[in-house]
């Protein structure tokens, strides 16, 4: 390890938690399809999905994939073309995206419960000619379709893979939708490719196998441009974090397959692994707790979010953690006070591990950093990947700023999109080529780094409040404050205009409190703690008490409903 010289992308102090055989291991050259392949090859009979009892082997998982290959490739569909795929976990949207790297294909992925207005804009956006719709949505994505080159519309179901008795029940409540002449069903696209071959698409480095979208929470959702590179490379650095993972556990990732956090960390990390992966395609976070006594997985990804409803849960009260390996949460930053108190739960049930965290962006295909117990830092989101590359960059001179000062996060490495569709400016705002040579992702993160070379997320940049006065408060402060009350479950600081000033926001605070908590007696303890830990011009001007934050729909505190709800 060289000396330190305050700069980590110089220093890459995170490295003496690795051996230097993952820090100058080559990384797997080959489509996502060849690394499921090579890795499990040899364990066929070894089961590869758990779909509601439906325990789909390896074998089965290859054989269904090339099934859907051969069905596509009869349509036409070849190397480059890009396929629209609206669906949720389910059995048929693992095929259909595995069958379409085959063949060098793309899968757009895209959230189901999107407006036909939004769905026409994605198809419009790639000129699709094929999509796939889970049934559901359906009466939509036929309408989306409408003055589109759309030619093929594929509809699954949930039902497809469920075992007899469950599926015949599915039906009898949610019957099959009548579908238009250029639509199918699942089975029959399915048997119109039996006894059709396919030629497999060989691998080219940097070639786009999938599109996901942004949130879209400040602007137009821009698709993210990821390659078979950006996905082999998100997983086998995630296999070398040192986190224990074994071809005999279990793992349920709970995150939807649209968002690159579902499909990277809930679908292709665990399958390359050779684990039993637990698909589940509608998520109630308030059933969470029967899913874990119902499955009980070894190893469990989702947002920090859905810990309040574990660790309020009367179900797992008396739950057994002993056989968790991976707690993990991303997707958004974990309140310190939410932390501590999620690792006194699965300690007190039995884990031997405390949560882990870790950081990433769709643009950088779901993650870039993870703890383990060795650097599992209060308040950090872990070390940077064996072979990425975290530093701090000062946002107004672009200067790279040494341990423990705040400036943006940016990241450079394997896992850096190729860009996003069709939007070449969007793409140039973000990645950049620094003086290094390299190019490097700005996330748009205030974070800082130790000489741990733990990272450490104060806020996002569009999130900060600045004032008329040109003071900047971060809201992740004053969340930290108000969440010190006991009465406190949880907070979210959002800015409102500054009614005395021509411009300029002010800090407000929406608050859940604790069952039985006294609005008033809380409201007067919160102020007193801001008082005592906040600067004058971060102290907040209003507080209100809600029964819950609202989230997005993949589980992140939804920060702009705040704001509007705040400014009215």
């Amino acid at each position: 390890m060289t000396q330190l010289t305050g700069y980590p992308s110089i220093d890459r102090p995170w490295l003496k938690y690795y051996p230097d055989e993952a820090i100058n291991a080559p990384l797997p050259k080959c489509t996502i399809y060849e690394y499921l392949w090579r890795q499990n090859k040899d364990y066929t009979g070894r089961v590869a999905l758990n779909y509601f009892g439906n325990r789909v082997t390896f074998l089965e998982l290859f054989r269904h994939i090339d099934e859907a290959a051969a069905s596509f490739a009869a349509l036409g569909v070849g190397e480059g073309d890009i396929v629209v795929v609206a669906s949720v976990t389910t059995p048929e949207t693992v095929y259909i995206f595995y069958a379409l790297d085959r063949l060098g294909a793309v899968s757009n992925m895209v959230d189901p419960r999107t407006s036909p207005e939004g769905i026409r804009e994605y198809i419009r956006e790639v000129n699709a000619k094929i999509v796939v719709t889970l049934d559901a949505a359906y009466g939509k994505v036929a309408q989306a379709t409408q003055g589109t080159g759309v030619e093929k519309i594929i509809v699954t179901s949930p039902a497809d893979s469920l075992p007899g008795v469950k599926r015949f029940a599915y039906r009898l409540t949610k019957p099959a939708p009548k579908l238009a002449e250029n639509c199918v069903p699942w089975r029959d696209f399915i048997a119109s490719g039996i006894g059709k071959g396919f030629k497999p698409a060989p691998y080219r480095a940097d070639r786009c196998c999938l599109i996901v979208h942004t949130g879209g929470t400040t602007g137009a959702p821009k698709g993210v441009m990821l390659s078979d590179d950006n996905l082999n490379a998100m997983v086998f650095q995630s296999i070398e974090t040192g986190i224990d993972m074994r071809r005999v556990h279990t793992w349920m990732g709970i995150m939807p397959p649209f968002i690159a956090y579902g499909l990277g960390m809930g679908i292709c990390l665990p399958l390359v692994v050779g684990m039993e992966t637990i698909l589940i395609p509608a998520f109630d976070p308030k059933k969470f707790d029967l899913l874990l006594l119902k499955h009980k997985p070894v190893h469990m990804v989702f947002v920090p979010s859905y810990w309040g409803t574990i660790i309020h849960s009367r179900k797992l009260a008396r739950a057994d953690f002993s056989n968790i390996v991976l707690a993990a949460v991303g997707g958004d930053s974990m309140d310190v006070g939410l932390e501590k108190a999620a690792n006194a739960f699965v300690r007190a049930h039995g884990c031997k591990h405390n949560v882990t965290k870790g950081y990433g962006m769709t643009e950088l295909c779901a993650a870039v950093t993870a703890t383990i117990d060795q650097n599992n830092e209060i308040g950090s989101v872990g070390i940077p990947y064996v072979q990425t590359t975290i530093a701090i960059f000062d946002p107004q001179t672009g200067e790279e700023l040494p341990y423990k000062q705040r400036g943006e996060v940016c990241i450079t490495g394997p896992n850096v999109m190729l860009g996003y569709y069709g939007n070449p400016e969007a793409t140039d705002a973000i990645l950049r080529r620094h003086a290094d040579g390299r190019l490097w992702i700005h996330s748009g993160d205030i974070g800082y780094m130790n000489e741990n070379g733990s990272l450490f997320i104060a806020d996002r940049i569009k999130r900060m409040i600045v004032r008329h006065d040109g003071f900047k408060v971060f809201p992740s402060a004053i969340e930290q404050a108000v969440n010190r009350s006991e009465l406190v479950e949880a907070s979210c600081a959002v800015g409102v205009r500054d009614a005395e000033h021509s411009q300029g926001m002010l800090p407000v605070v929406f608050a859940v409190l604790n069952p039985g908590a006294n609005a008033q007696a809380a409201e007067n303890e919160i102020r007193a703690i801001c008082a005592r830990e906040l600067p004058e011009y971060a102290q907040p001007i209003r507080y209100q008490f809600i029964d819950a934050l609202p989230v997005t729909p993949i589980g992140k505190i939804d920060f702009r409903a705040l704001e509007k709800q705040a400014a009215e």
